[in-house]
């Protein structure tokens, strides 16, 4: 292999399209290799008092199907997509002196998690990194991170007033795709076999990948569904009640930039629409928000009080906590909420609202199990909103209502009107 070869380490952007990390690698003339890595620490139990895995059955099926379709795609081009499990830096470092390659380029994140394996690999590997997760990324804001606005509303005013427009245009050509390049596998390394992950069992309505994704986004905008978005956003079921578009945001499949562009063009041609075009666009800078967040307070996000003080006291209450996660409260909406979770690794917005709000002030046990439960079973799970969300609605996040509570009869009343939903999953 050359000297001049890169590696490209995939990571959650596992997609072609508006990849600037990817673009950026593909950009500099040399041979590129594509590689995955699932590092061992996602399938440890992610916190000392639980016994399940962080990745369950099905967040780990709609992963392998994601990589399954990227690697299809680097098929077409001449090259393959290289999957490993184990110690992501021990990995790369292993790779990188196999190949002779001279740096690793991948898509920059946030987390500490994250952020502790690239200082790893930085270490004594050049290691260049580029934002692309974000519709705003840092370095196109007016703001410095360390200022980032606490309260959505503030943040979401001060993105929307920024000159920049987030449109796609980090694409690589085909030209450069033909770049993408194939290795020989370094003695004692050996790739992950992605049928072992693969369940014909799966229950949920996803299909993981970038094709997937991109068929997703065409119909539900074709469909109207974007268009009424605003009038069925707080429903629990229904065919385009919901974009379905999170799974393949949360790990990269679909850029977020691509599905504002698309959006954008709609809300000029049906400008009547606009509040559901807008309101679709919110839910893109609440992704922003929550990173920006992290950027800003780090591992607080992390820790018991979160953000703030805390409003009241938690506990770690097993058996109260075994009722909530397999839907045995008796409460109707609550149990049924939660089955769902479980069969399909999905819930609705509306839904997630109200199950965390019972676990954190009504049972007042630990939010951050469940977050991690969350973590474990929700196909589209990525650690700033999940943990962003689960701070906000236990009042330890940037909810100006920490004692903020639902009704659950009401919201069952007006949500569940018939009871199909209830009747559905109970």
């Amino acid at each position: 292999m050359s000297n001049s070869s890169i590696i490209y380490w995939f990571r959650n952007d596992l997609r072609i399209h508006d990849n600037p990390a990817l673009k950026k690698a593909l950009s500099k003339g040399s041979p590129v290799i594509p590689v995955f890595i699932a590092d061992d620490i996602w399938f440890e139990s992610s916190h000392q008092e639980l016994n399940f895995p962080r990745t369950g059955r099905l967040r780990k099926q709609f992963l392998a199907e994601s990589l399954a379709d990227l690697k299809k795609t680097l098929d077409e081009y001449g090259s393959t997509l290289y999957i490993f499990k184990g110690d992501t830096a021990a990995i790369l470092r292993k790779l990188f002196r196999n190949t002779g390659s001279s740096k690793i380029v991948a898509q920059r994140e946030i987390a500490s998690e994250e952020t502790t394996i690239e200082s790893r690999i930085s270490q004594n590997i050049p290691l260049e990194l580029h934002w692309g997760s974000m519709l705003y990324q840092p370095d196109q804001v007016d703001f410095p991170v360390e200022k980032s606005p606490f309260y959505y509303t503030k943040f979401k005013n001060k993105v929307l007033n920024q000159p920049f427009i987030p449109l796609p245009h980090d694409t690589p050509e085909e030209s450069e795709l033909r770049r993408l390049s194939k290795m020989s596998l370094p003695s004692g390394l050996t790739e992950l076999d992605l049928n072992e992950w693969m369940k014909p069992d799966k229950t949920g309505v996803f299909k993981g990948g970038e094709s997937s994704a991109l068929e997703r986004m065409r119909e539900y905008i074709k469909s109207g569904g974007a268009a009424h978005y605003a009038d069925t956003r707080n429903q629990f079921e229904g065919i385009n009640f919901s974009s379905f578009l999170a799974p393949w945001l949360a790990n990269g499949a679909l850029s977020p930039r691509l599905l504002y562009e698309h959006l954008h063009k709609e809300k000029e041609k049906h400008p009547e629409y606009s509040e559901s075009f807008n309101t679709l666009t919110e839910q893109l800078i609440w992704r922003d928000n929550f990173r920006f967040l992290f950027l800003r307070y780090g591992n607080k996000f992390f820790a018991t009080n979160g953000l703030r003080k805390p409003p009241h006291a938690m506990y770690n209450d097993h058996e109260a906590f075994e009722m909530w996660k397999t839907g045995k409260t008796g409460h109707p909406i609550i149990d049924a909420l939660m089955h769902e979770l479980t069969k399909t690794g999905f819930m609705s917005n509306r839904g997630r609202m109200l199950v965390s709000f019972y676990l954190a002030k009504e049972l007042k046990v630990n939010w951050q199990w469940g977050a991690a439960w969350f973590e474990s079973l929700l196909i589209d799970y990525d650690v700033y909103s999940n943990y962003g969300n689960w701070a906000y609605q236990s009042g330890r996040g940037t909810d100006s209502r920490v004692n903020r509570k639902f009704n659950l009869e009401t919201q069952t009343k007006k949500f569940d009107p018939h009871g199909s939903f209830i009747q559905k999953w109970k």
